[in-house]
């Protein structure tokens, strides 16, 4: 009889942990961590090889680290350091989240939104969905 009051005493604490842990839903910073790769046009060569990893580094910010290869240009990718914002309802579309890259400079290199997929569309400048016909996409790693 003892050992059934401690087997449900176990379940009862095994379903509280996994309870408390699907109530905390990831931070966006948390969902945008990860490595994404890419070819966006380039136009001067034959497209941009891009490698772009996200870090969390607490709830409030984020750092990357970006690798692009321009193809047919060069042999050696540029290497760009800086951390991401989360933007909430941006751009005129008010689009839910969107990941702003900044350089070292505080200048924007790249707005990203996060799709349902995991992976990140590159936007323009003005935070909308750049109609190109080219495959403007990161995929999640």
């Amino acid at each position: 009889m003892r050992n059934s009051g401690l087997i449900g005493a176990g379940l009862l604490g095994l379903t509280l942990a996994l309870a408390g842990c699907a109530s905390t839903p990831p931070s966006p910073y948390e969902k945008a961590a990860g490595e994404y790769e890419g070819v966006l046009p380039c136009a001067d060569c034959s497209g941009i090889q891009v490698d772009l990893e996200m870090m969390n580094m607490d709830d409030t910010g984020g750092a990357y680290v970006l690798n692009s290869l321009y193809q047919g240009r060069s042999d050696e990718p540029m290497t760009t350091q800086g951390n991401f914002l989360v933007l909430k309802d941006a751009g005129p579309q008010q689009m839910p989240t969107i990941y702003e890259l900044k350089g070292a400079g505080g200048n924007t290199i790249y707005y990203l939104r996060p799709l349902d997929n995991g992976d990140l569309e590159v936007l323009d400048t003005h935070m909308q969905s750049i109609q190109s016909g080219a495959d403007m996409t990161l995929k999640r790693q």
